[in-house]
């Protein structure tokens, strides 16, 4: 038999980085502009559907994709929203990350836009997830995401 305690204000956090072969301000607002996110915000085979920012701390950001699940390869649907908590334009993006209709907790999400040796680094850290399956899963999704913000910033 297994235990599974939960302590309360603990919880999960993953860091993925990636060097993108772009300016910062290219990669910074292939972060914020709808019609580039299109590019590329959604995880392996997905495709973006709709994208909406309001680009502003207190603003809010919805993406909706669809698509082959990266897990299972079955069709799915799914939107993510968001609320900005802290924008420094070429530099940093925090802000609230949950899945529409959910009823957990948001996370959050930190990118921060470094000059790295070929391009741009993007430090990406997700923080406040609930357990080691969601870590894994968006690992993943983050990883393959920004592989394909890499291939929209370079063309």
């Amino acid at each position: 038999m297994s235990r599974v305690e939960t302590i309360k204000g603990e919880s999960l956090s993953l860091t993925v980085r990636r060097v993108i072969p772009a300016s910062r301000e290219r990669v910074f607002s292939a972060w914020t502009k709808p019609e580039l996110m299109m590019g590329w915000f959604a995880p392996g085979p997905m495709r973006p559907q709709t994208v909406e920012v309001d680009l502003r701390e207190g603003g809010i950001f919805r993406a909706a994709m669809e698509g082959p699940s990266p897990r299972t390869g079955q069709p799915m649907c799914v939107t993510f929203t968001g609320t900005y908590e802290q924008i420094v334009p070429e530099e940093l993006l925090v802000f609230g990350w949950e899945v529409e209709g959910d009823p957990g907790d948001p996370t959050r999400v930190t990118v921060e836009f470094k000059d790295a040796e070929g391009g741009t680094e993007v430090v990406l850290t997700h923080e406040r997830i609930p357990n080691q399956e969601l870590v894994q899963r968006n690992t993943l999704g983050w990883s393959a995401m920004l592989e394909k913000l890499a291939g929209v910033c370079a063309g």
